[in-house]
């Protein structure tokens, strides 16, 4: 059971989970490296709302809007067995952390299943798990080539995946930018001379010998 406090403590953390995700993710995509492969990833602000686990009459853009300009209120969130308490507060102790898991070492998870979902990619940085599915329309139609993050998951999701990879880099772009420009993560192990012809050709020139790191 929650009390009034717990659910303006979860407002408190919602409204401030927001502001990291729309300073740092929200407009920008990121590329994902992984065994001399990639995948493209977007964070939309409609998707944040799922991400918090939590109940709510207003629909997803609205929800992430008031919860970006400090006007989520208490009685626009609640819980029900679809989106019990506990699951959103363990949801919620991950959620500030996206963004610094869009910059750091993180893991690569294929073909994931769980007991109600299919997902094609997961990142996860051992405590909990981002998972990933191609972006599409209303009609169900694949809008592009990259992924958008459709839930979190608290804890790794290994052994509900098929296949296990090491990020050796993760580079960042605006949405609208043609070249990625920034070098977020890099393990060293691999330089980005290394990497396949495929992945070079989308890297603007000066990062080939830059190695410095933006941290959120």
């Amino acid at each position: 059971m929650y009390t009034s406090q717990d659910k303006k403590a979860i407002v408190q953390l919602i409204k401030d989970a927001s502001i990291t995700y729309k300073k740092y993710l929200v407009g920008r995509k990121f590329m994902y490296v992984f065994d001399s492969r990639y995948i493209e990833v977007i964070y939309k602000s409609e998707n944040f709302r799922h991400l918090t686990g939590v109940k709510s009459s207003l629909p997803a853009k609205a929800f992430y809007r008031n919860a970006t300009r400090n006007l989520l209120t208490e009685s626009d969130i609640g819980f029900d067995s679809v989106h019990p308490f506990s699951l959103c507060a363990k949801k919620l102790k991950h959620i500030d952390d996206v963004a610094k898991m869009a910059t750091s070492e993180c893991i690569i998870l294929e073909e994931i299943q769980t007991d109600t979902m299919s997902y094609k990619f997961g990142t996860t940085d051992l405590n909990f798990t981002l998972c990933l599915n191609h972006d599409k329309n209303k009609k169900g139609e694949e809008i592009n080539d990259g992924y958008v993050v459709q839930s979190l998951r608290d804890g790794d999701c290994f052994s509900r995946s098929k296949a296990v990879y090491t990020v050796s880099h993760i580079f960042v772009k605006g949405n609208d930018d043609k070249k990625y420009s920034e070098l977020l993560y890099s393990d060293n192990s691999v330089s980005i001379e290394d990497l396949p012809d495929e992945i070079l050709t989308m890297l603007d020139d000066k990062l080939k010998d830059n190695k410095t790191k933006i941290l959120v």
